[in-house]
């Protein structure tokens, strides 16, 4: 194992790490190139291509939640998208075609895993362990600065007790197309988003599919539609037309917003809307129509939208199953309710989110993930960490939604970064460490603000919150409020040296 240092010509201009090649590390990397003019920076990611989720998500009915002309980065507005929500090959293709454009692929290293990071104080740099998955070498590399860009939805969640299944087990997050599925009996575990969105495409090609749903989903209507030629064009010819129509979407989300705070009429009124289309798609069975309605409020766990869902679920080979699983047998699922032979197995389970970088380790001032696990992350505004000097994070603990689009958070977050990293280059500091005083200010007025939202009030076993019950995922307020923290950068909050 050899370790080299990527040095620079300029002693001010920092050498740039970056984990991970999807919507976070391409915007990253974007931006450090037009907005620095940097170019000494690695991306490293354990994929052969970019896109990260959505490279590796291929799951039949794979698709976004959130609208096309939202979904994408707001430099790079996509005039040409097919549908008002996306498919999984379009939104590739899209990430892969952004990277072109600014010639990001000769910074990218594939097939690279980046093991752990390591602080080296007498150096003041990171030390960077990279395996290449390639010719299983591994290698030891000096940076200046880390930017850490691990999406959430990244490591699939493999329930120990599904191992004893001895027949084909596959994970949407890990999707084998090989997978026969004609006149195969297939069960499908969990209510999420993956398994709502895969039931539709496999119930019409399984002789029976089982539903195996512990808390069903809010689920609201999916207005999918197809753009027409016609207004393809007018968004590419006037651009401020397309600028216009992205800024009403996101506005539209943002109004949504108040239905994830406690006892509001948005919420009641939302609620009732949700209860509307589920009647409305399923008129004539009341009882799957009453076990399909979840018995936690909307917005404590993640808001479906569908329109194919609730068909699917009425089609005479499929049947949902409410009773909890109590034993997984070699071919077979065993519920308080009886016994289920099963041919194939399809696990909606989600991802382990709770892990954040992990299995990546970090060690900096300590072991982050370790002291983030025994009590919860502490980190300011969810892009640093006092426990981690030179480094950021995209997507970090508390900056996911419920009610818009991610996309938005990262660009806040990267504007953010640029700011701290033009500082440090202008006062040629080697380190910079935010206070620890101003995460505990941070954390404090985040805690109060949970306290007023669903997640807040209610536990309902949601991928949102750790084993503690701390809501570590969710953003308790609004985006334009994000914006407004994040836009210019309080350099008192942080020491340079």
């Amino acid at each position: 194992m050899g370790i080299q240092e990527y040095s620079n010509e300029t002693k001010s201009v920092p050498t740039i790490c970056i984990v991970g090649a999807g919507f976070s590390g391409i915007l990253a990397g974007v931006k450090l190139k037009t907005e620095l003019g940097l170019s000494n920076y690695i991306i490293f990611d354990e994929n052969a291509e970019v896109g990260g989720t959505w490279f590796v998500n291929t799951y039949p009915g794979c698709a976004c939640d959130i609208e096309s002309h939202l979904y994408s980065y707001s430099f790079e507005p996509n005039p040409y998208w097919s549908y008002n929500y996306s498919r999984q090959e379009e939104i590739w293709q899209y990430l892969s075609g952004v990277t072109k454009k600014y010639e990001l692929y000769k910074n990218i290293k594939f097939n690279s895993l980046v093991k752990s990071q390591v602080w080296d104080e007498f150096e003041s740099k990171w030390r960077v362990q990279v395996y290449n998955k390639l010719d299983m070498t591994t290698e030891e590399l000096l940076f200046e600065l880390v930017i850490s860009s691990l999406g959430a939805l990244r490591v699939p969640n493999i329930p120990e007790e599904f191992k004893a299944f001895k027949g084909p087990m596959v994970h949407t997050g890990a999707w084998d197309s090989s997978t026969k599925w004609e006149d195969k009996i297939v069960a499908v575990i969990g209510s999420g988003s993956s398994a709502i969105q895969i039931i539709p495409e496999l119930a019409s090609k399984a002789k029976e599919l089982h539903s195996y749903q512990r808390k069903p989903a809010w689920v609201m209507p999916r207005r999918q539609f197809k753009f027409p030629k016609l207004v393809q064009n007018v968004f590419a010819y006037v651009p401020l037309i397309m600028l216009l129509y992205r800024w009403f979407i996101f506005m539209a989300h943002e109004f949504f917003y108040p239905a994830f705070l406690h006892a509001t009429r948005l919420g009641r009124l939302s609620t009732w809307y949700s209860k509307r289309h589920t009647k409305k798609q399923i008129p004539n069975d009341d009882k799957l129509r009453e076990d399909l309605t979840p018995d936690y409020r909307l917005g404590c766990k993640r808001i479906i939208v569908s329109n194919k869902y609730f068909p699917a679920m009425q089609l005479s080979n499929v049947k949902l199953h409410r009773d909890p699983i109590i034993q997984v047998k070699s071919h077979s699922l065993v519920t308080t309710n009886g016994e289920q032979n099963v041919d194939v197995l399809v696990l909606g389970t989600g991802f382990l989110v709770q892990d954040f970088f992990a299995p990546m380790k970090i060690i900096g001032k300590n072991d982050v993930l370790k002291a983030w696990k025994t009590f919860k992350p502490i980190t300011y505004l969810g892009i640093v960490t006092s426990m981690g000097p030179n480094q950021f994070i995209l997507l970090g603990p508390n900056t996911g939604l419920g009610h818009n689009t991610i996309i938005f958070m990262i660009e806040c977050q990267m504007n953010y970064i640029i700011q701290i990293i033009t500082e440090m280059i202008k006062r040629n500091a080697k380190v910079i460490e935010v206070k620890e005083s101003a995460e505990k200010e941070y954390h404090d007025d985040l805690d109060k603000q949970m306290e007023k939202t669903v997640w807040g009030q209610e536990k309902c076993g949601s991928w949102y919150a750790d084993k503690h019950g701390h809501i570590t995922r969710m953003w308790p307020w609004n985006c334009i409020h994000y914006w407004k923290v994040t836009r210019v950068a309080d350099l008192t909050k942080f020491e340079f040296y």
